[in-house]
């Protein structure tokens, strides 16, 4: 028995050569896919917003004369992109209110004229590193009652990043955000 000489034995070179550019091709499509979704990642990071809301409120002592309260709640992005607020909410006891006004005088449990100062967050956008003041409140004999109910007292936002990923953020978890699927105005969103 004769061999034929052009004959080889085992894979032919194309074939191993055809083989090995395809698995090429395959870790070269997967190693793009990972770093298209790593660029992702980076982009979004790049604009996260971080909105955290919170209350400032000093007391001048007694010993420098008159005793006076402020009172204050802010609004503060510290966070490195935009934040888009689309809702807000104040409660009382877990019941939403449409007002500062209302909300205080809920608080305090009475009628009472509360005068304040107050910015309104729904609808804007708040760009890194900028704080917007709330409410202010003008009312400074009223600070004292409100202080010792404000456990009673508190405000949520939801607001989004240029990449319509979303968060809801209240006062009560300290700025700690949570992710949610969107934001959208409820009934019974503050009016002011």
């Amino acid at each position: 028995m004769t061999e034929e000489p052009n004959r080889t034995r085992g894979i032919p070179a194309e074939m191993l050569v055809g083989v090995s550019a395809v698995v090429i091709g395959v870790c070269a499509l997967g190693v793009s896919l990972y770093e298209t979704s790593l660029m992702r990642e980076q982009q979004r990071a790049a604009v996260l917003p971080i909105l955290e809301l919170g209350r400032s409120f000093y007391l001048t002592p007694e010993d420098q004369g008159t005793e006076e309260w402020r009172l204050s709640f802010s609004a503060e992005n510290v966070g490195i992109g935009p934040a888009r607020v689309v809702d807000f909410v104040v409660t009382v006891d877990g019941e939403p209110q449409a007002t500062w006004g209302e909300a205080m005088r809920t608080l305090l449990d009475r009628k009472v004229d509360v005068r304040y100062g107050q910015s309104t967050i729904v609808g804007r956008t708040i760009p890194p590193d900028r704080s917007i003041t709330m409410f202010e409140l003008a009312d400074r004999s009223l600070a004292r009652d409100i202080m010792e109910r404000f456990a009673r007292l508190d405000f949520s936002a939801c607001y989004c990043s240029v990449f319509d990923e979303c968060w809801t953020t209240r006062y009560s978890t300290f700025g700690a955000p949570a992710t949610v699927a969107s934001c959208r105005r409820r009934q019974n969103s503050f009016e002011e």
